[in-house]
């Protein structure tokens, strides 16, 4: 029995950036109270407790991903942050997904 369950889209995407050369950290797009809150319920009801630090929005026009990253001071902030975007959409061409309408990731925090 493979008691290892597959992450989430989300999970799958902090990873990835994690990955991504010049990147150093992944913070949360969202405010830290209301997921913490999230990860309380979480835990009572028993289900896989983490807080999301990519945050994958679906809307009727397709899906949004959103991703603020800490970068080092090695290479020009626009440059790492062009490939930690390019590494999202490649993901989703990689894995014969349809891409995402929209990617935005934001710099949080130089060196």
């Amino acid at each position: 029995m493979n008691d290892e369950t597959e992450d989430d889209l989300p999970t799958r995407l902090t990873r990835l950036l994690r990955n991504v050369d010049g990147v150093h950290t992944v913070y949360a797009t969202k405010p830290l109270i209301p997921a913490l809150a999230s990860a309380v319920v979480e835990a009572v009801r028993n289900d896989p407790v983490g807080m999301h630090l990519v945050s994958v929005s679906e809307k009727a026009e397709g899906v949004t991903i959103t991703a603020c990253i800490g970068i080092s001071t090695d290479e020009p902030a626009p440059i790492v942050c062009r490939r930690a975007h390019d590494a999202l959409r490649s993901y989703f061409t990689d894995n014969s997904e349809a891409p995402p309408t929209s990617i935005s990731v934001k710099i949080g925090r130089v060196g």
